[in-house]
């Protein structure tokens, strides 16, 4: 039991304050015990001792237990935003790496948060994870697969180092907004120009003079010569590959001069196969005077003294004809014969075709067999028929 002049001991050896949040205690009830047994005196500065440590402890423990009811909570409030998912937490103060990783939240490739892992939590703070998703790139360097939270497709050529052009071709548009598992095509497109000089070949050109005759050697009036060309390409390549090349310029850089022949074209009419000539008129054109082309199954040859179907004495220019096709008295004009008329016919036009059609065939009058044999048997050979 404390007796006061233990209090009073005990007292000299507290601090003030400490001293009068003790004696502010309720004082415990009185009551009667039995009254120990006496302490030797040489032990009592110990009791003492005990005594005021006892007392100390008693006040410390009060004092820490009424800081505890009276101090501020220490935790701050966090908000997180991850995978779609928002929370609140209450945490002690730490940074946000710590914060992340003591609930799991693991950051990928690619991904961004709205702060930096450094930064220190502060009360209120909200903490935003962007996840990344996927996009390839193709392009003549292969393919790239790039992770990302955002942006367009110019900035995704851009983040794998593909540069382009107006004149490449996108498979999307490049301001177009990236989006989960996108696939970007880029071509590339490289315009080139090439030149090169080209040889203009000198052309023919033909003077006709019909004061002399078509089997004389043409007279060379100019010597042709060649000229030069500057040509102009356009070469495109996709990816390195050349896919076309078009002419776009031409430039005439020394015109070719032409070669200029007089001929004649008085033609020799040969009337029989014995090497001898005459002048006749000029051949006639088909589609003028009544002119017209026909084609003759056959040509032939033949020679006779008797009269003719007609009743007239063969000579040179009778031709045997087919009168299905050719009447009596046509005037027929023959390339190598010249002029003949229709006087006469043969067996030859109870001849039929294959599809059951009269065969068109001449024979032509000759002076000899010779000249007959001469000619021979030509096929299918075009003549002009005056018709009308």
């Amino acid at each position: 039991m404390l007796t006061m002049k233990r209090i009073d001991s005990i007292k000299q050896y507290m601090p003030a304050a400490l001293w009068k949040r003790a004696k502010a205690q309720p004082a415990p009830a009185p009551h009667h015990t039995a009254a120990p047994p006496p302490i030797p005196s040489g032990r009592r500065w110990w009791l003492t001792a005990l005594d005021v440590f006892l007392v100390l402890a008693v006040l410390a423990g009060a004092a820490w237990f009424v800081s505890l009811a009276t101090a501020p909570d220490p935790r701050i409030t966090v908000h997180l935003c991850a995978d779609g998912v928002t929370s609140e937490h209450f945490v002690f103060p730490s940074d946000v790496r710590t914060f992340l990783s003591a609930r799991g939240v693991v950051l990928d490739s690619g991904d961004t948060l709205s702060c930096a892992l450094t930064d220190t939590l502060t009360d209120g703070m909200e903490i935003a994870v962007t996840r990344a998703f996927p996009v390839a790139v193709k392009s003549q360097n292969g393919v790239a697969l790039l992770h990302t939270t955002g942006g367009t497709v110019g900035d995704a050529l851009r983040a794998v180092d593909v540069e382009y052009d107006v004149n490449d071709e996108l498979s999307h548009l490049s301001f177009a907004d990236l989006e989960p598992g996108m696939q970007i095509v880029h071509t590339d497109v490289i315009t080139e120009y090439d030149t090169a000089y080209k040889t203009l070949e000198y052309k023919e050109e033909v003077v006709k003079d019909d004061t002399v005759y078509n089997d004389t050697k043409p007279v060379l009036l100019q010597e042709g010569q060649d000229g030069t060309k500057q040509v102009t390409y356009r070469l495109v390549y996709k990816n390195g590959v050349r896919v076309s090349r078009e002419v776009v310029d031409q430039v005439v850089i020394t015109p070719a001069t032409p070669e200029i022949k007089k001929v004649g074209t008085k033609i020799h009419y040969q009337t029989h196969l014995s090497g001898e000539f005459r002048i006749y008129k000029d051949p006639p054109v088909a589609g003028k005077n009544g002119w017209v082309e026909m084609t003759m199954d056959y040509i032939t040859a033949y020679t006779a003294d008797t009269r003719t179907s007609t009743g007239v004495r063969p000579k040179l220019g009778t031709i045997a004809v087919n009168t299905y096709y050719i009447p009596y008295g046509t005037e027929i004009y023959v390339k190598g014969y010249g002029y003949g008329k229709a006087q006469d016919t043969g067996a030859f036009r109870n001849y039929k075709r294959a599809d059951g059609t009269p065969v068109n065939q001449l024979d032509l009058f000759m002076n000899t067999e010779k000249e007959c044999r001469r000619w021979g048997r030509k096929r299918n050979v075009t003549v002009l028929v005056k018709l009308g």
